[in-house]
Parts: structure tokens; sequence; C-alpha cells
């Protein structure tokens, strides 16, 4: 969904017919996951990707061809030797995978996904959008949208209609988006989330690489410092938010979720001594520290009641991965990562050590999380 605005952005500046193209499946290694996407004009690529360069080409000059009778899917298969989609074309491809593509025109009204799923993520609700890319020919390119209040709209209807809703209840209670055979169609149910919500605080110049790395990821950052709100919006232009509090109100100050990623980069031990202990109470994903472990192992000794072991399961000091940071910018890649590997249950290992595919995806039979 990182994708969506831009999409959304060149849509609304686009003149002329448009296609769209969406990976709805994905078997083997990939450079995108099912729901990446791009938008193109007869005049050529407008905004978003569909991989890491090696389809694009093929698919910008065919577009407008394939999908001239009505939505066309398109296979794409580098396993073997001959690489072909299923209407028989070649193809060369640099991953080892098969990906799976929906092509179709792409046009507002009352069954538009992307301003559905834009309008679900900007109020701060989830949502799925399940996708038929395969099935009754009648049926593909069709879809449900469900609200995560239960209200649905949509295309479909028969057992279809019934087995994508049950799989979309699944997805939102998972809270992953998935591809496969559902209700007698192959069905790409996505799961629709709000933009991660990280919250830093602290104001020192170390802070600005962190959000200007987080807002480019699509997330939504907010900067908590005890500084004027004026100044805090000059120093970081790319926060979505800033909170100007002192460290004793600074948490009650900000909205916080299960969702709420925060990290401590005040380099003040007495405003961590006050912001810590009130942070560690609450239900967020993830608590980072900036600074050695034994400046928080000094921050925890002195808190009471003593943290819960789930609490502590939550805390990550010292805050990032291991890369050998050294200078801000580094040190806010390494603070990243980190997060991006929580956001997506990762360990943050290396890839050369990871036995499965790299977008390896639940099966239909096991949707939901362990």
């Amino acid at each position: 969904m990182k994708d969506l605005d831009a999409i959304l952005r060149a849509r609304q500046r686009a003149r002329g017919p448009l296609v769209l193209a969406t990976v709805v499946a994905v078997s083997g290694s990939s450079y995108r996951k099912p729901g990446a996407r791009m938008l193109m004009s007869e005049d050529g690529w407008l905004a978003g990707g569909v991989s890491g360069g090696c389809l694009e080409a093929d698919i910008v000059r065919k577009a407008f061809f394939w999908t001239s009778t009505g939505p066309r899917l398109l296979r794409y298969d580098s396993t073997g030797d001959n690489a072909e989609d299923e209407g028989g074309l070649s193809f060369a491809l640099g991953c080892n995978g098969v990906v799976d593509v929906l092509l179709e025109r792409c046009e507002g009204g009352p069954m538009d996904a992307l301003s559905f799923a834009s309008e679900e993520r900007n109020a701060g609700r989830r949502a799925v959008v399940a996708t038929v890319y395969r099935g009754p020919a009648h049926a593909v390119g069709s879809r449900l949208r469900v609200r995560e209040d239960g209200t649905e709209e949509g295309d479909l209807s028969g057992a279809l209609r019934d087995a994508v809703r049950e799989a979309a209840r699944e997805a939102l209670e998972a809270g992953r988006t998935w591809s496969g055979p559902c209700g007698g169609a192959d069905v790409l149910v996505e799961v629709v989330e709000p933009p991660h919500p990280l919250v830093v605080f602290g104001s020192g110049f170390d802070v600005a690489p962190v959000v200007a790395q987080a807002a480019s990821l699509g997330w939504h950052v907010t900067v908590v410092a005890d500084r004027p709100s004026e100044t805090l919006r000059r120093r970081f232009p790319q926060a979505h938010a800033v909170v100007s509090a002192k460290a004793r109100d600074a948490v009650s100050a900000v909205p916080l979720s299960p969702r709420t990623l925060a990290v401590l980069m005040t380099h003040s031990l007495p405003q961590d001594r006050e912001l810590l202990p009130a942070l560690l109470p609450k239900t967020l994903r993830y608590v980072g520290v900036l600074g050695p472990r034994s400046r928080t192992e000094r921050l925890l000794a002195g808190m009471a009641p003593a943290p819960t072991p789930a609490q502590l399961e939550k805390l990550h000091a010292p805050v990032g991965l291991d890369l050998g940071a050294e200078g801000a910018e580094e040190i806010a890649l390494s603070i990243i990562a980190e997060l991006q590997a929580v956001v997506m249950n990762r360990e943050g290992g290396k890839l050369r050590e990871r036995d499965a595919p790299i977008h390896s995806e639940a099966t239909p039979a096991a949707r939901k999380l362990a």
C-alpha cells in the first residue's frame, strides 16, 4: 500500500485511459509481494512498480492491447528454461520465481478499490480489499471491500461472496495479506493497514534523519520534545505532527495505540527517567532507547514497580540493528531497519541465511496466525 498515494496523485493528473497492474500472487523468489501496483497511461509508466525493473517495460509496452477486451492475468515464470505467461509469450526475468500480475483498466466509481483503501488508511481504519484474479471469466477483476466494522460492498455474489467474506474476516484477524483458492476462484485478499505510527521523543540533530527515513516509507511520524511547536515544525518539516511537552507530560500528550513504535532519543537521563516508566506499561508494539545497554539498565533499576517480562519483551535497548553505525545518518538507518523488521515480524538477519523465499506468503489453508 505504500505506493498508493503516489498512484492516486498520478491518476488525478492523468488524462485518457489508464491501466493498473497488480501483483496478485507470488511463488518462489520475487522483488515485490502481492499487492504491489503500477499505474500506466498510453504514454507510459506513471507511478508504482511491480518488480525490480524486469517486468515493467514489457507490461507498459503491451498493457493497453492486453486489456482491450477486459482484465488480463499474466504469469511470469522464470523457474524453468522457458518463461511464459498464460498466453504463451516468452519473458526473461532476473528472479527465480513465478509472479502473477492482473492488468485492468483503471477507472473511478463505486467499486474503486484504490480510493476505498486510501480513505480507510487516512481515517486510521483497517479494511480488506479482495480481488478475484483467476476463475470464471465474468468474475475476474470483481471485488469485495470489507471494513473493520463488518460493513461491505462489492460486485461478488452467492457462494463466492460468502467465501471471500469469511476469508476477509480471517485476514483482518490475522493481519496478513494472502492470495490463493477461495470459493472456486483465486483471490487476492489484501489487508489495508493505516500507516505505521512512529513517535520519537527528542529534538536533537540525530532525530531529523530518523524522521526523514520513516516519512519516506509512508509512516506517520510524531516528534515530541520540550521545545516550542514552531521550533519543532521548522526543525522537522517531514514530521506529520509535533507535540511540545515536558517529559513528565509527554506520554499523556500524544496518542498511543498497540501499533505505536516509540523511540527515546532525548540524550537526557532525567527526561528518560520520566519517559520510560510512563511508556513501558502502555500497550505498544515497540519501545526503543538510544544509548548503551548500561544506561537503560540504570533506568530500569530505578523503576518502581519493576517492569514485567511482557514489558521488557517490547523494549529494545540499545535501539537499532547491529550495522556498525556511526553518525546520525547511519544510526537512523540502523533504527529504521530494526523498526521495519519488527513491523514485518522478521528478525532482521542476513537474507543469505534465510531458508524460505523472501516474500513467502501464508497458504489459504493456514491463513490464521499460529
